[in-house]
């Protein structure tokens, strides 16, 4: 793929609009950081690695001189951080809000709302934000792009193991964590005009998410991923692109082929009924509230 004439073609010039986006220092936030760059957006990154996310802006700003962008500490999986950074950023102009940020094979821990640090980093602190940036979303008519996967099909909301805490299995409390997120933001967004929404997933691609297998095998994974499937550069034009797509209620955005190859291509999501987006967006707004009137009521 041409990845500048696919840009000419795809995009339009950004100047004068602010771009946040969580996870911005990682595999595939960089390079779409440095994709609004060339397109002029004012960035604003959020990443847990201060350290990194400094040593991305600066390779940035010596290749593109004339980038607009600022960077915060976020640690997704602590809330009252979270709700920190949220206060900070609520009187800025903000026109689209990336949800890019996840983890994958990491330890399973319970947070202070007694879910697994998956489920919190992946799901609760990505729609806390998006709830509390809403008022300045409305203000400038905003989008908010979810970045969400495939891995959402390995199961389905379970009322009894909300986090899939009694799974264990780590593609599975993965999965899930992104479904809930995609389909509370579906049910969040379904009658709203003055906030937008974009489903995107960028396929699957070789970024330090994927890097958790076996060292016995994880050279060969590793091999294989980065010959066979999109290179993070390809894979993140899937997230660009919901930034510019109308991407309805009951779709989304991602590579055309087996979700994996091609450009990106806007999809029908079939595989949760009306009861069960009702059901994870009921359970998202009461995770919210309990968030906001008693944990960081404190």
């Amino acid at each position: 793929m041409d990845i500048q004439q696919w840009l000419k073609t795809n995009t339009a010039d950004l100047a004068g609009r602010t771009v946040v986006v969580t996870g911005a220092a990682g595999g595939l936030g960089s390079k779409l950081c440095r994709y609004l760059a060339q397109l002029h957006a004012h960035i604003i990154m959020l990443d847990h690695n201060l350290e990194k996310s400094n040593t991305v802006k600066e390779a940035m700003l010596k290749d593109l001189p004339a980038t607009d962008i600022e960077n915060y500490q976020i640690d997704l999986n602590n809330l009252k951080n979270v709700r920190d950074v949220a206060a900070t950023l609520s009187p800025r102009r903000i026109d689209y809000l990336v949800l890019n940020a996840g983890v994958y094979n990491v330890p399973l821990a319970k947070g202070e709302l007694g879910y697994n640090n998956v489920f919190q980093v992946n799901f609760i602190s990505h729609y806390y934000l998006v709830k509390t940036l809403l008022p300045t979303l409305v203000r400038t008519n905003g989008k908010v792009v979810a970045v969400t996967s495939i891995a959402h099909n390995y199961g389905k909301f379970n009322v009894d193991d909300i986090d899939y805490s009694k799974n264990g299995k780590q593609s599975k409390v993965y999965g899930n964590a992104k479904r809930c997120l995609m389909y509370a933001l579906a049910e969040l967004f379904k009658d709203r005009t003055d906030v937008r929404l974009a489903l995107v997933h960028p396929g699957v691609t070789l970024t330090p998410m994927t890097n958790h297998y076996h060292p016995a095998i994880n050279w060969l994974v590793t091999l294989l991923l980065g010959i066979i499937c999109p290179r993070p550069e390809v894979a993140a034009l899937n997230i660009l692109a919901g930034l510019f797509k109308d991407v309805g209620n009951d779709e989304w955005l991602g590579p055309k082929t087996k979700g994996v190859w091609g450009e990106p291509t806007i999809s029908k999501l079939t595989d949760a009924t009306d009861e069960e987006r009702q059901q994870i967006f009921t359970t998202a707004e009461n995770i919210y509230r309990v968030l906001t009137d008693v944990i960081l009521a404190r």
